[in-house]
């Protein structure tokens, strides 16, 4: 299973970590941020990934492309506080 790291256009400390399900029917992401707690989401999405779907391995890629988004509500609902 690869999950992929990939910033976001336009945005200094945005992120969104991606990754197909096993039998690639269903996409996982995370929205996070580049700092402490950004940190601590990403591990515990890997953490989830890995526990659920138990792989023989595990990858992670960091992408240099910025994701580019069509709609830029889809980005004001993921930076919305609850």
């Amino acid at each position: 299973m690869t999950i992929m790291i990939r910033k976001f256009e336009k945005s200094d400390h945005e992120y969104i970590a991606y990754a197909k399900s096993l039998c690639g029917k269903a996409t996982y992401c995370l929205y996070f941020t580049d700092d402490v707690w950004g940190a601590v989401v990403l591990c515990n999405f890997v953490q989830m990934l890995g526990s659920f779907f138990q792989p023989e391995k595990l990858k992670i890629t960091v992408h240099e492309n910025a994701v580019s988004l069509k709609n830029e509500q889809i980005l004001a609902l993921l930076r919305e506080e609850p």
